[in-house]
């Protein structure tokens, strides 16, 4: 999940948090001018293109910023209702595990 970080919302969750100034403004110069190729196998590197959206792979601060926009994340859903699974009489509907997770439901509905 650490590619799929929508930025614009990483910056409000900053900001709610008390971020701001100087030091959000590095964070957005610093990801403004994210540039990266990719590296195919078969095709070799690709071009370089504009990334607008996760954290940087490999810098030490991305950790703590995936941190704090998954905790977050899982606060906003904690108050929707759900059809949550019921494993050994527990209610399930969100699982974390390091940069992944995972929704559950007993309804296709319940996932939208």
């Amino acid at each position: 999940m650490f590619d799929i970080v929508p930025r614009e919302t990483l910056w409000q969750v900053l900001a709610r948090l008390g971020v701001k100034g100087r030091f959000l403004r590095c964070l957005h110069v610093m990801y403004a001018k994210d540039i990266i190729p990719i590296n195919h196998p078969n095709e070799g590197v690709t071009s370089s293109f504009k990334c607008q959206q996760g954290v940087k792979q490999g810098c030490p601060l991305s950790p703590l910023l995936f941190g704090l926009y998954l905790n977050a994340l899982e606060r906003r859903l904690d108050g929707k209702e759900c059809d949550a699974l019921t494993l050994a009489y527990v209610h399930v509907w969100l699982l974390l595990f390091a940069d992944d997770l995972t929704l559950t439901s007993e309804l296709e509905v319940g996932l939208q």
